[in-house]
């Protein structure tokens, strides 16, 4: 390894500086985007409406909602007033993601700048405002990427007054449970149900009156 201690003895202090900045950096940088690639390190958590496990491709949301039920009932639209986890403030710079671009970035251009212009000062602080844009993007991605995952989410109290149908049959007992969809804001959910009212046969039109611990819905026949 002559060649490198060589190599690495000519390049300067500021440069090795950027060098053990940039080197590490990337390497970050690469293993965050394997481990996103392959489904680790998501912005956000919410519903997954794509899953098609549950009957005739509905999702099923019978699995709880961690979102601050709130909103008004208008046209089957609504919110949730729970905050965006990643929308806080100067704090949201400082996520692990942002401090490997910041560190990449700057890196590799104080590197470019300090060959192309030979001044330290102004290469650095040039790599500093690149390096701080890209701390920047990263956060303003993570922040929308909370946003979208938020919209996903459904807010549960939307669902009361909906029409709906049974579809698993729901028992006379209180305590047991069955299945309906309901169509709320141009989306079919699959939620667990009671019935207050005695049992309910299959394809039975429903509708929503209230809305249980666990997400259970509770339901009345639709005269």
């Amino acid at each position: 390894m002559q060649w490198f201690s060589d190599w690495w003895d000519t390049l300067g202090l500021i440069r090795q500086i950027l060098y053990c900045i940039a080197i590490p950096g990337t390497l970050l940088l690469i293993i965050q985007t394997v481990l996103v690639a392959i489904g680790f390190g998501g912005a956000g958590e919410g519903v997954d409406f794509t899953d098609t496990s549950s009957f005739d491709g509905v999702p099923d949301l019978s699995g709880g909602f961690d979102g601050d039920i709130s909103g008004a009932h208008a046209g089957g639209a609504g919110s949730l007033d729970g905050g965006n986890p990643h929308d806080f403030g100067a704090l949201g710079f400082f996520t692990l993601q942002g401090v490997v671009a910041f560190l990449c970035v700057f890196g590799w251009s104080g590197i470019l700048f300090l060959n192309a212009f030979g001044n330290a000062a102004l290469s650095l602080i040039l790599a500093f405002i690149l390096g701080f844009l890209a701390m920047a993007g990263v956060a303003r991605i993570i922040r929308l990427s909370g946003r979208l995952a938020q919209n996903g989410t459904l807010n549960m109290k939307l669902l009361i007054g909906e029409p709906g149908v049974v579809y698993i049959p729901i028992p006379e007992d209180k305590h047991m449970r069955g299945k309906v969809t309901v169509q709320t804001s141009e989306r079919m959910v699959e939620c667990d149900a009671i019935s207050e009212t005695g049992s309910l046969p299959i394809n039975t039109p429903v509708r929503v009156t209230d809305i249980l611990a666990g997400n259970v819905l509770v339901v009345e026949r639709m005269d």
